[in-house]
């Protein structure tokens, strides 16, 4: 290999490491941005009189998780054998389960405060942006926001190193179980109180 070739291959590595930072950057940028939205929208939510503005919240909510794959990591491998209608019965009503805890949290929530302490990649496909939420209630409670890097969308949410999802999962387990033939008479059971 002659000189130049050499000084070649090594810029051409230089400038693949400084787009390769670049574009990592621009992923947790627009990971903590979306925590961001998201929160604002949850406090515009909770602030909010109007039901139609209401709505059109929880339809901005909607649009930055993931319920596809929460649902699947929730139900698990019975996630397979449900049919279409049911999948969104049950994405539907686990949503509506979200907004209920917030309507519950209202007078808390319009107040959130959100702390970020670091934004880190998990391999090319997770993004987990830490910190800490302060309401009315509750100060300095370590929260973990864990989105897709590639559609920017909150996957689950660890606050105090509990699992959103897994709890969901434990919860969900035992009537799971013993309806596993019968899908819909779980999501009547499970989304009844």
């Amino acid at each position: 290999m002659n000189l130049k070739n050499y000084w070649i291959s090594k810029l051409i590595i230089i400038l693949g490491i400084f787009f390769l930072n670049s574009a990592n950057a621009d992923i947790k940028i627009k990971a903590s941005q979306q925590v961001s939205n998201f929160l604002n929208t949850i406090k515009e939510f909770a602030s909010e009189k109007d039901s139609l503005i209401k709505i059109k919240r929880s339809d901005e909510l909607l649009d930055m998780v993931d319920l596809e794959f929460m649902s699947k990591a929730t139900v698990g491998k019975h996630w397979k054998t449900v049919n279409d209608n049911e999948k969104i019965i049950f994405k539907r009503k686990l949503f509506n389960k979200f907004i209920q805890f917030i309507d519950l949290h209202l007078e808390d929530f319009k107040e959130i405060k959100f702390q970020e302490k670091s934004i880190k990649l998990r391999g090319q496909k997770l993004v987990y942006v830490t910190g800490s939420i302060d309401t009315k209630k509750i100060k300095n409670l370590d929260i973990t926001w864990k989105l897709s890097s590639k559609e920017n969308k909150i996957l689950d949410v660890e606050i105090e190193k509990i699992s959103l999802i897994k709890t969901q999962k434990l919860e969900m387990r035992p009537l799971l179980k013993k309806n596993k033939n019968n899908f819909s008479q779980f999501i009547k059971l499970y989304f009844s109180n």
